[in-house]
């Protein structure tokens, strides 16, 4: 079993993963969580807390080197987009994750493990927007928004205990 603590854990976002081998040689399996506990930074709401479950499939049955994963997740969040940063409307609600990842993983000479990924996927987000000077809602949406995108939402550095 891998702990893993993420990059973003420095810049007061913490992220915490754990990595399992499963059966098959060469497959893992990967839970992580990422959370914002911060009510604003500089002013704007950006709270977020983000769960994936990801299937890890490595080259040569190693656990380490390459690999290509299928990911899924889930997301709850309260945050002004940077799109809205000349507004006072911010968004609440929640998103399914969905997509792949690839990625490679080093171990260091003194046995730390460093996983550096890039991925994304699909995005499926119900929300409601406020305005949050008078906390009334800032939409035209009956009971929410539905929004589906793809984006890069999974890029970054896993540093493992050794």
């Amino acid at each position: 079993r891998r702990i893993k603590v993420g990059a973003s854990t420095l810049v007061g976002f913490p992220s915490v993963g754990v990595e399992r081998p499963l059966a098959r040689a060469g497959r893992t399996f990967q839970w992580d969580l990422m959370v914002s506990p911060w009510a604003s930074v500089g002013g704007y709401p950006l709270q977020f807390a983000v769960g994936t479950a990801e299937w890890r499939a490595y080259r040569g049955g190693r656990t380490e080197g390459w690999y290509a994963a299928l990911h899924a997740g889930v997301a709850a969040f309260r945050l002004q987009r940077w799109d809205y940063r000349d507004t006072t409307i911010y968004h609440e609600g929640g998103t399914f994750l969905g997509g792949g990842t690839f990625g490679h993983v080093w171990r260091t000479r003194r046995g730390w493990i460093v996983d550096a990924y890039i991925g994304g996927g699909t995005t499926q987000s119900l929300y409601k927007s406020y305005d949050r000077l008078t906390g009334s809602r800032a939409d035209d949406a009956r009971l929410w928004n539905i929004s589906s995108e793809f984006l890069p939402y999974r890029t970054g550095l896993w540093i493992g205990l050794p």
